[in-house]
């Protein structure tokens, strides 16, 4: 079957070629995870859809509150960009994404679209509660980023949708955020558990607390269980409490994440919560 290679230069023209190729089509951004899948033979389209120049899905903005990423932004331009960089943990979880080759052409859509469970991105965007801003020749359509994910390369895109961006509420200045993952390499290595945190504090206690976990169910996951018991609570407080109840969202299949995954879990909390008794991440 030939593939026809196409280069649109909006985003209507990018949708147009998705209309008219629907499932056969495949839309190629950073292309790390989708090339190679493509060149294996793995999938075979009729047609790649490239939309990394399409100037509707570039950039990175604040707007009334809100943070936007285009979906055709890098992890590199995240790393440069003087609006993320205020965001600790976000920052921490693009920094740990492969090399920096890789950093300068992948992208949290593409990973996002790939729902890949131990992303380190996309367990920090859940934390951050993202939303994710699809497009089609109808129209946009906004859904959280939790409701995205199915199975790992299983999402809710429809097949004439691609992602225009992603957005995030820009955290108030009583919040901090953090990543921390296990691996068993130093670096670029694929998760084995990872945990992304946004905590915001009244004095020292916990106000709200958001809990991300990677790698330790078929796709990411919010530790609502644990959020639940930290809530209302003086931080060492509910860490004490939390420390030997294992969340009911994590599912692991090898028996060692059981034995890691809290004392991953509390490293991010008291990563964020030092940040921030320390004057830190000050960014609303």
């Amino acid at each position: 079957m030939k593939t026809e290679f196409f280069k649109p230069g909006t985003l209507e023209e990018a949708l147009g070629l998705l209309d008219q190729f629907k499932e056969n089509a495949v839309i190629v951004n950073g292309g790390t995870d989708i090339v190679e899948k493509i060149v294996s033979h793995e999938v075979e389209p009729e047609a790649i859809v490239y939309i990394r120049d399409i100037p509707e899905c570039r950039g990175i903005e604040q707007n009334d509150g809100t943070l936007s990423i285009g979906g055709a932004v890098t992890y590199r331009e995240i790393q440069e960009s003087p609006l993320c960089t205020r965001i600790a943990g976000l920052i921490q979880a693009v920094s740990e994404i492969g090399s920096p080759p890789i950093r300068n052409v992948a992208t949290p859509a593409g990973n996002i679209a790939n729902a890949a469970p131990a992303a380190d991105c996309n367990i920090m965007l859940l934390a951050l509660e993202a939303e994710v801003v699809l497009a089609c020749t109808g129209g946009e359509r906004v859904v959280a980023l939790q409701d995205i994910w199915l199975n790992p390369q299983e999402t809710t895109i429809r097949k004439n949708e691609l992602i225009r961006a992603i957005r995030i509420a820009i955290p108030s200045k009583d919040t901090s955020t953090a990543y921390v993952k296990m691996t068993r390499r130093k670096a670029q290595d694929i998760s084995r558990v990872s945990v992304g945190v946004s905590l915001t504090l009244t004095g020292t206690f916990c106000q709200e607390i958001r809990i991300a976990l990677g790698a330790v169910n078929k796709v990411p996951v919010r530790a609502y269980s644990l959020e639940k018991m930290m809530a209302g609570k003086e931080v060492e407080t509910g860490l004490a409490e939390i420390r030997s109840v294992f969340p009911a969202e994590a599912t692991p299949r090898k028996s060692y994440k059981k034995l890691v995954t809290n004392a991953v879990i509390e490293r991010a909390i008291r990563k964020a919560y030092e940040t921030i008794m320390a004057g830190g991440e000050c960014i609303g």
